[in-house]
């Protein structure tokens, strides 16, 4: 039975990596991205943006791996550029619907987690996956990445 991509990103995150990570190495590949270049490309997002708490990491990712699909190639493809912007902006729109806002750290308040900009990385145990809710975030992103 084959996994999902949204299964995929859930359980690299889970394996420790990075939101934004799990979201780009399990869905890259699908789109020619080879997965230790979409692990590389997406290590400084995770943790929304390098540990800034600002836009969620999977976020991110998913609207990477949009214009992946989506986007133009040439500078001057104004109709792409924006056709590639409301589709962006629209899974985007998704994620706020369903989680509320696409801020990490507002994110994580929600979770009832007190975090702050710029802090080093937890330890990835139990307890950090227990009670984070970015699993949900990662799964969620990889799915709506290959939406069409």
């Amino acid at each position: 039975m084959e996994v999902s991509a949204a299964e995929r990103a859930v359980e690299l995150f889970t394996r420790g990596y990075s939101c934004a990570q799990a979201v780009l190495a399990a869905v890259g590949p699908e789109l020619g991205l080879e997965r230790e270049v979409a692990l590389r490309l997406a290590s400084g997002l995770g943790a929304g943006l390098g540990g800034l708490r600002e836009t969620c990491g999977a976020v991110m990712a998913m609207a990477a791996l949009i214009g992946l699909r989506h986007g133009p190639v040439e500078p001057m493809e104004p109709k792409t550029k924006a056709a590639l912007y409301r589709e962006v902006q629209s899974a985007i729109a998704d994620f706020k619907a369903t989680f509320g806002t696409h801020c990490c750290l507002e994110l994580l308040r929600r979770a009832s987690i007190e975090k702050q900009a710029g802090v080093a990385p937890e330890a990835r145990t139990p307890e950090y996956y227990a009670k984070r809710p970015c699993a949900a975030f990662v799964r969620f992103c990889a799915d709506r990445a290959l939406r069409p």
